[in-house]
């Protein structure tokens, strides 16, 4: 194919991309900011699925704060001046600070159905027979000032059952006690006031990030307006979440700028001239708008963490532009565009051939950022080398002699080869040794939050509220199923049993059911048969604690006919009461073929100890999704070191087709090689490796065969072809150098381990493939030096 038809393919190939682009890439274009979405689906359950989704975006929206101060009073000023800021941005949909209502509106809440409702503790003393208990804490009440908070008075409730029951309801909250309409903490320091605010869209969008932190920032201003002594602590994904977003957008500009002036710097140096670095940054720039749109076009959206391991793309998209250009070398006189394509078109097809392969691995674990990247870079790649191929034949221009430091490199370069004799042996036996202590002190870490990181003051701040509160918003759940709202009910009430005792013991800090709030129908029956037996009949408890007080029977009347009249609460009625917005969180509704709940958990101090809560209920399960996908970490990091396998052997099958089975085998020495010695250097430096650890040695393999077949290749023009590599290898270790130096765990694991592999790996495939030292002269004059450095 002449180099215009190569050309008019390329701009037919361009316009196309810019087409699609301008009218459904750009238009559409959504970045994704949720750390979860670069996680797998671990759970195979589509109804544990759904729930998941839906309980997680609900604890994703809500934020919980301790405003505080030494006294109760300043607390609660600073408390109402912090909601009120935040009550008046549109960005949160609920802000509560009081509890949700007084006992009198409470009370109209549940209507006719209290006298049915009954307190833990009550509903177990009646069950045992006590009314003594009862009796005694209904006179302790009337005669001391416990009594003085009652929900009714006296001759309406006697035994405080209705009161009882709603002082329940505050429970689960840790060491949260309600306080004058307020949820506060107490400690030695002075006093805290809980406020809870809920956002109305998800914490991960970008809009709403930056106004709700704003309005924060607002509300902080506010509540601190009352002194130096005020403090307010934050917990909830919205914080760490903007700040992943900035840090990302801050390492996606840093990285890139430095990358991208490495290449501008790089190319006016070695090649003096203004064609190629222009050619090279419009490769780049059709490269990542291929990169956008495809990765736009199959998933929908582009995460922001695939855009920050989409700024090294720098470092390899440009390699087919660095060896084409660095042929011009071999024989600057003759040299042209078509010329350089028949002599390096071959290496740069194979090599964009062999690094997509190495990038397709990362398709294999079902990650969803992972599979992004590699999509990501395989367009990237692609896009580039095809640009080289296409466009550079007819653009390239006429050749230029080497400069003079150019010239010097490469004849520097060509004399690099490997110790003989027993100084090689010696050297060899060293690297032996080193691999394999390093190999035998390697470790592994697949705990997902390794993978994740928050900055500090974020961390500390988030503890502080846990330790104060006794514990905070935690991502475990139970998981609580039932045919109809009546079942999930029931189920819940016998999981509480097991989480009562869990809180005793020391073992849960505390938990949200919504049985707490709406008993099931069952449960009010059975309230409503103990109190008949043991308070309402004649002469049972009801009569002799009246009469022992000297009430009338009137009194007793009064109450016998209110409990007559009672009728059980119905949950739907209960849930779209006023007094259900709070909960509504935990009510999942419809999932599959069943409705469900969630029990919230609190303070949980002892994980192992929570899914055996569970053991023997019926429709009940622990949902965790951080140790089901550490878990399916291990498993994906087994399944990837097969990968690994998989992908040398495919690898090696192409090469042993182009080269022969002997020198196809003796090309992956170098990567494979890299591979070893990357992961010992980890073991010797006591770094754990993970799952971006092998995944980053499969980049390692596609990025380094290139190495090994472009000298193959280019076995006639040696020093150009070293100067090449080299040159690819400084920018590409500037890019992932950057990315070993993300702030987030993962993107840092994957740069660091490609950072260290194709440093081996270039290093091993020049030594390895270095010809004699004699050949080594013969080649060297045939480069062409610039006598002009200018």
């Amino acid at each position: 194919m002449s180099p215009r038809a190569r050309f008019g393919l390329w701009l037919v190939l361009v316009g196309a991309l810019a087409l699609w682009a301008g009218l459904r890439t750009l238009p559409a274009l959504r970045l994704e900011t949720d750390i979860s979405a670069l996680l797998p689906q671990t759970e195979r359950d589509p109804a544990v699925r759904q729930a998941l989704d839906r309980f997680g975006a609900a604890a994703g929206r809500r934020n919980l704060f301790l405003v505080g101060a030494p006294d109760f009073a300043g607390a609660r000023t600073a408390a109402r001046a912090f909601a009120a800021t935040l009550r008046a941005a549109p960005v949160f949909s609920i802000v509560e600070l009081e509890l949700p209502g007084d006992a009198a509106q409470l009370g109209a809440a549940y209507g006719r159905a209290r006298s049915l409702l009954l307190s833990d503790r009550q509903r177990a003393l009646l069950a045992r027979g006590d009314v003594a208990a009862l009796r005694e804490a209904a006179l302790r009440d009337l005669y001391t000032p416990s009594g003085l908070g009652r929900a009714l008075p006296f001759a309406e409730d006697p035994f405080n059952f209705h009161g009882e029951f709603l002082a329940q309801l505050g429970g689960g909250q840790g060491r949260v006690l309600p306080r004058e309409g307020l949820l506060v903490v107490e400690h030695a320091g002075g006093v805290d006031v809980l406020v809870s605010a809920t956002l109305r869209d998800s914490p991960f969008g970008l809009e709403s990030q930056a106004t709700a932190v704003a309005a924060l920032d607002a509300a902080r201003a506010a509540a601190q307006a009352g002194g130096p002594q005020v403090s307010v602590l934050g917990s909830g994904v919205l914080r760490h979440a903007a700040a992943g977003s900035t840090s990302a957008r801050r390492e996606i500009s840093l990285f890139g700028s430095i990358s991208l002036a490495g290449v501008v710097l790089l190319f006016l140096l070695s090649f003096r001239s203004p064609r190629p670095l222009l050619l090279a940054l419009g490769t780049l720039g059709v490269s990542s708008l291929a990169s956008l749109a495809v990765t736009q076009a199959v998933f929908g959206q582009v995460h922001m963490m695939a855009l920050v391991f989409g700024s090294s793309l720098i470092g390899v998209a440009v390699d087919y532009s660095i060896h084409f250009f660095a042929d011009q070398f071999r024989d600057s006189v003759a040299w042209n565009g078509a010329r350089a394509v028949a002599h390096v078109g071959a290496a740069v097809a194979v090599g964009m051939l062999t690094t997509s392969m190495g990038y397709l691995a990362l398709l294999v674990p079902p990650f969803p950022g992972l599979r992004q990247m590699a999509v990501f870079s395989i367009a990237g790649i692609v896009s580039a080398g095809l640009c080289v191929l296409l466009a550079y034949p007819l653009l390239a221009g006429r050749g230029r002699a080497a400069p003079a430091a150019v010239g010097a490199l490469m004849q520097r370069l060509t004399r690099l080869a490997p110790p003989r004799g027993r100084l090689w042996q010696g050297t060899l036996v060293v690297l032996a040794v080193l691999a394999a202590l390093g190999l035998a002190r390697l470790r592994f870490s697949d705990d997902v939050r390794t993978l994740q990181s928050s900055p500090a003051h974020l961390v500390a701040e988030e503890q502080a509220l846990r330790s104060r509160l006794g514990g905070g918003i935690d991502t475990r759940f139970f998981l609580v199923r039932g045919a109809d709202a009546a079942q999930v009910l029931e189920r819940e009430e016998a999981l509480r049993a097991h989480l009562d005792d869990a809180v005793s013991e020391g073992k849960l800090g505390g938990y949200s059911a919504l049985s707490r709030h709406i008993p099931s129908p069952a449960r009010q029956a059975e309230n409503a048969a103990l109190l008949a037996r043991h308070v309402y009949a004649p002469g049972a408890a009801l009569d002799t604690l009246l009469a022992q007080v000297g009430f009338g029977p009137e009194i007793a009347q009064r109450n016998r006919a209110v409990f007559a009249a009672a009728q059980p609460l119905r949950f739907e009625d209960w849930l779209s009461s006023p007094q259900a917005q709070r909960w509504k969180e935990l009510w999942l509704g419809p999932v599959g073929a069943e409705l469900a709940s969630a029990v919230a958990l609190s303070g949980v101090s002892a994980p192992a100890l929570l899914a055996p809560l569970a053991e023997g209920l019926p429709g009940v399960r622990l949902v965790d999704r951080v140790a089901d996908i550490s878990a399916a970490l291990t498993l994906y990091r087994r399944i990837s070191l097969l990968a690994l396998a998989g992908a040398l052997a495919a690898i090696g099958a192409v090469l042993m087709l182009r080269y022969g089975p002997r020198a196809g085998v003796q090309h992956l020495v170098a990567p494979l090689g890299g591979a070893l010695l990357t992961l010992a250097t980890l073991g010797l430096l006591g770094i754990p490796a993970n799952l971006c650890t092998v995944l980053a040695l499969l980049l390692v393999l596609g990025l380094g065969v290139d190495y090994t077949v472009f000298l193959r290749e280019g076995v006639d023009s040696r020093p150009t072809t070293l100067l090449a590599i080299t040159l690819a290898g400084v920018i590409t270790l500037l890019s992932f150098g950057m990315l070993a130096a993300s702030t987030t765990p993962f993107i840092r694991s994957l740069g660091l381990g490609v950072l260290l592999g194709v440093l081996y790996t270039w290093l091993l495939a020049v030594l390895s493939s270095a010809p004699t030292r004699q050949l080594s002269r013969e080649l060297a004059p045939r480069v062409v030096i610039a006598t002009d450095p200018c």
